[in-house]
């Protein structure tokens, strides 16, 4: 089991290098394209990657995850992994082609219509990387597919998408970025997850995958709709200019949050998987992930809450100034996701996949509810985030309910790591105003505030958790703080030889 411990933390280790990079770069690109693109074409391209994330769901089908899961994975497994993917990869295109109409009618937009059609030809080759980048994955190889990730995204976004924009090509840009990502990250996950590119039409061999894939298929399906519920009606009764607003207001906040999010799927997915059956490992590694997520996630949440002004202006122009308080509520959304997540992946390993499909079904229903209220009563765009913000914290603590069954306790210790968590979250928003606000009446440039939030928010989450409560971090910080320590001590006796007596 050590051997299996020492690949997650390989594979955490990575996925963090990946995020970490990720949510560097992500400011970075959002300044430049909110000065590139008009509110208009952010709304189109918000409405056009909602509506793509349906196809991805029918081209996926939860194979990949299927393929992960499977205790005995054989030859004929991945070859039918192979032919379900590229086959659903083309009906959702050739299902997209044919919708394209509807969706522009539903959003009273004839641009939907090519925009839509044209971003589906994606499909075919996120399909083609499904079992490579699943093998790799269940292999807890997280290298490759964090250098494909990292590569593809500085590629794809920061070149090819960036560049499109500047030339003129509007929301396109964005295709083409996503086109260039989806051609790297195959290329790069196949070459180390190599496989047969043969099909196989065998019915028993489709029958474990399905069977598993389709309700991970619905789940992801129910998710996606949770998610994208808000995108829908804003554009649907708002219009492209407003939902552009929301969208850059949300995705300041949920782009790097989705990020952290996806890397632990990535990572705890197939290592919950390994200790589905070690119900004392499973607890341990479930609360130890807890408590260290919650400090972070609340001390983040409390930073974002207080720079939002400074993020707006610095991350997005003047233009959007309307946004801050959109920024400062969601800021508070920050925590419940990624906390939902990480339970939601153990109720995955553990295959508690019908439970995870009524959580989400009430979860969707929910939203649905007070999101129509929110449009009847006039609140707004505000509305729909307050919204997202009680109905993500009630369902974060119903996953820790559902986690709590599956691990056989722990009530306490989950109750703990919230109530750590929100502390420490209150404590850095005290600290972090207290420093803040005043810099603000002296005349600073928003740039230049916004660099010192930076490293005053960084320095407080880093204090919180080295030497915060205790937490899986920590004992990271100091194997790693223990490795280092011993090689520089081993350089130093090599170019000093005549000290080692």
């Amino acid at each position: 089991m050590s051997g299996h411990k020492d690949k997650t933390m390989r594979a955490i280790k990575w996925s963090s290098l990946s995020f970490l990079t990720t949510i560097l770069l992500t400011p970075l690109f959002a300044a430049v394209l909110a000065r590139l693109l008009t509110k208009e074409e952010f709304g189109l391209f918000a409405i056009g990657l909602s509506l793509y994330a349906v196809g991805q769901y029918i081209a996926d089908f939860g194979i990949g995850q299927a393929l992960v899961q499977k205790k005995d994975l054989t030859e004929e497994d991945i070859r039918a992994g192979f032919t379900s993917s590229v086959l659903l990869g083309l009906s959702a295109t050739a299902l997209a082609w044919l919708l394209a109409p509807v969706a522009g009618h539903f959003f009273n937009n004839p641009d939907v219509t090519p925009f839509m059609r044209t971003y589906a030809c994606v499909y075919v080759i996120a399909s083609l990387a499904t079992v490579s980048t699943s093998l790799l994955r269940r292999a807890l190889w997280f290298k490759p597919l964090m250098v494909a990730e990292v590569g593809s995204y500085i590629i794809g976004q920061g070149v090819f998408g960036l560049g499109a924009a500047y030339l003129g090509f509007g929301a396109y840009s964005l295709i083409i970025s996503a086109a260039v990502q989806g051609v790297i990250q195959l290329s790069v996950s196949y070459f180390y997850g190599r496989h047969p590119f043969r099909f196989t039409f065998r019915r028993e061999s489709y029958r474990a995958l399905y069977a598993f894939g389709g309700r991970a298929s619905l789940i992801s399906f129910l998710e996606f709709l949770s998610a994208n519920l808000d995108t829908l009606m804003i554009g649907r009764f708002y219009g492209t200019a407003t939902l552009g607003l929301y969208n850059r207001g949300y995705n300041t906040i949920y782009a790097p949050l989705m990020g952290m999010a996806r890397s632990l799927t990535r990572v705890l997915a197939p290592s919950f998987s390994v200790v589905q059956h070690d119900q004392s490992k499973l607890r341990s590694a479930y609360l130890s992930g807890l408590m260290a997520l919650s400090v972070l996630l609340f001390s983040l949440a409390a930073c974002a809450f207080v720079s939002a002004r400074e993020l707006v202006l610095v991350l997005l122009g003047e233009s959007f100034l309307g946004v801050v308080p959109l920024v400062q509520i969601l800021a508070l959304f920050i925590p419940f996701p990624v906390l939902s997540n990480l339970s939601a992946v153990l109720a995955e390993a553990a295959a508690r996949l019908n439970t995870k499909i009524a959580v989400q079904s009430v979860y969707l229903v929910v939203l649905l509810v007070s999101y129509s209220a929110v449009y009847r009563l006039g609140w707004g765009i505000i509305g729909f985030a307050g919204v997202l913000v009680v109905a993500g914290a009630l369902r974060s603590f119903t996953y820790a309910f559902v986690a709590r069954q599956i691990i056989g306790g722990g009530s306490k210790e989950i109750v703990r790591a919230y109530a750590v968590g929100l502390a420490c979250g209150l404590a850095v928003a005290a600290a972090m105003s207290a420093l803040v606000y005043p810099l603000r009446h002296i005349g600073l440039s928003s740039f230049v505030l916004f660099g010192l939030e930076g490293l005053v928010g960084a320095s407080l989450v880093v204090t919180v958790l080295l030497i915060g409560p205790p937490n899986e971090l920590q004992r990271q910080a100091r194997i790693l703080s223990k490795k280092a320590l011993s090689r520089t001590e081993r350089w130093w006796r090599a170019i000093h030889p005549a000290e080692r007596t």
